[in-house]
């Protein structure tokens, strides 16, 4: 039950960006085909990389893709991530928790180091996690694929058989489950399709609070 590492994806799990990340993610793009709304890019996008996040906009749409729309889509979300960014209730208990329990926790995230850094520091989040931050942007292919986990794990100095990974997204939940680790689904966001996270492989949760018990503290 206790494991040796502990891999928290960022967003939605640990700080609450979702509905401010989506509702621009909406927003820019409307500005360059049919409108969508924040709600809407929740349900197609959560848990990708705004490459294949800008790559699937494209083929949705039946246009080519544009190489030059995830940068200017990227600077048009961490502008928005630079105030009143809230942590996930319990988040900071739980790291907390995890650490005092002696066992190592890292951050894998499709965001950008630099993104995590601002929503990180409006949480007091980042002071214990700054040094173990990982993005799936430098480790080739974004979630599903389960890159950034292995590296994460690897950097850590463990296997990823032997971690937990608590994730809020199917790609999250898929790329943990292809890494080999146990997968925690935290479905305290309405709307979160836990049904989906358990197909996926995920052992779905309400709290973090209910986690210490979950992995045996």
């Amino acid at each position: 039950m206790r494991p040796e590492l502990v891999i928290f994806d960022c967003d939605g799990v640990l700080v609450d960006t979702e509905t401010v990340a989506n509702d621009k993610i909406a927003e820019f793009f409307s500005s360059l085909g049919p409108q969508m709304t924040g709600v809407e890019c929740r349900q197609i996008f959560q848990g990708k990389t705004l490459e294949d996040v800008c790559i699937y906009f494209a083929h949705m749409n039946d246009i080519p893709h544009d190489p030059d729309l995830p940068p200017k889509l990227r600077l048009v979300i961490e502008d928005a991530m630079t105030s009143g960014i809230g942590a996930i209730s319990g988040a900071r208990e739980l790291v907390a928790t995890i650490t005092k329990a002696a066992i190592p926790v890292c951050v894998a995230s499709s965001g950008s180091v630099p993104k995590m850094h601002k929503t990180l520091g409006q949480t007091g989040l980042l002071d214990p996690l700054c040094n173990v931050l990982f993005s799936a942007q430098d480790f080739g292919r974004g979630k599903p694929h389960p890159d950034v986990f292995l590296a994460a794990a690897k950097a850590m100095g463990f296997d990823c058989r032997d971690a937990v990974v608590i994730e809020d997204s199917i790609s999250g939940v898929l790329a943990g489950v292809a890494s080999g680790a146990r997968v925690l689904g935290y479905c305290g966001d309405p709307f979160t399709d836990k049904q989906a996270l358990q197909e996926a492989g995920a052992e779905v949760f309400d709290h973090m609070n209910d986690v210490p018990e979950l992995i045996g503290l």
